[in-house]
């Protein structure tokens, strides 16, 4: 018997979401009835999806549509927020540093037995509490690419430079001896900024549109705008201060360490 699979609000959105081809295509992919995959979801994700898809989708989805949707998610077994599940992800939230709703998620993915959980809003291959984080949009690339080395630059710098950059910066916070919840952490805030200059990332609660920063090679400056950008992006999909700071400061660790001025890890090389 294959293993219980959380699915996140995010994953049900984007096999929705016609602005979202890629994506669209991965997320049903996954939820396809005939994998083997057991999948489980919560009272918060169908509501979530529901207001989502009926009132942040640049093209909403008709209530009795949405409706029906809903109906058939529920089909699968839904955990039911209860006090239990409230008081679980408080303690989550402060224990792994993440936002009470993701906490909630998780909380609900342990209630419901479940061993991975998919997401986009979570370190990819992180673990919380015996839960592992997938993100099904990540392409993952092999060891042997993941090794290659990468040619320090003053910039400017083009998508792919960026990306090449990116795995050089998992590898610097590896050799520093951070943790490795923290390595994620610090990839992954980053990864996701790049992503959302491609427009291949949006954060939750924020509509689809297309790539926000133009295509072709930047500077710091530039890339230093671009998440000030970002930030507000984050801000106006509602979400709190301190995700807020986390997303950019991360964003700007990044941006910092291609320009020289900031060492992941520098505490840890004394």
């Amino acid at each position: 018997m294959s293993d219980r699979v959380f699915v996140d609000t995010n994953v049900w959105v984007y096999a929705v979401d016609a602005d979202e081809p890629a994506k669209q295509a991965r997320a049903r992919a996954v939820l396809d009835p005939s994998s083997a995959q057991r999948l489980v979801t919560s009272a918060q994700v169908l509501g979530e999806f529901y207001v989502t898809v009926t009132r942040k989708f640049e093209r909403a989805i008709a209530y009795d549509v949405a409706d029906r949707m809903v109906e058939r998610m529920a089909r699968l077994p839904v955990v039911p927020i209860d006090a239990d599940r409230v008081l679980a992800a408080m303690d989550g939230a402060r224990t792994w540093g993440i936002s009470y709703w993701d906490a909630l998620i998780l909380a609900s993915a342990r209630a419901a037995g479940c061993t991975r959980l998919l997401t986009e809003d979570l370190a990819d291959g992180e673990t919380y509490g015996g839960v592992l984080v997938e993100n099904p949009f990540v392409d993952r690339p092999r060891l042997s690419e993941a090794a290659a080395p990468y040619v320090a630059s003053p910039g400017p710098w083009d998508d792919r430079a960026l990306a090449a950059a990116l795995v050089a910066y998992e590898l610097v916070c590896r050799d520093a001896g951070m943790r490795p919840k923290a390595i994620h952490s610090y990839r992954d805030y980053a990864r996701r900024f790049l992503a959302w200059r491609t427009g291949e990332y949006r954060p939750r609660g924020t509509p689809s549109a297309g790539r926000p920063v133009p295509a072709g090679s930047v500077t710091v400056e530039q890339l230093t705008r671009q998440a000030a950008a970002y930030a507000r992006v984050i801000e106006e999909a509602g979400r709190e201060r301190p995700t807020i700071d986390t997303y950019h400061r991360h964003a700007m660790f990044f941006i910092r360490w291609l320009h020289g001025d900031f060492i992941p890890g520098a505490r840890l090389r004394t």
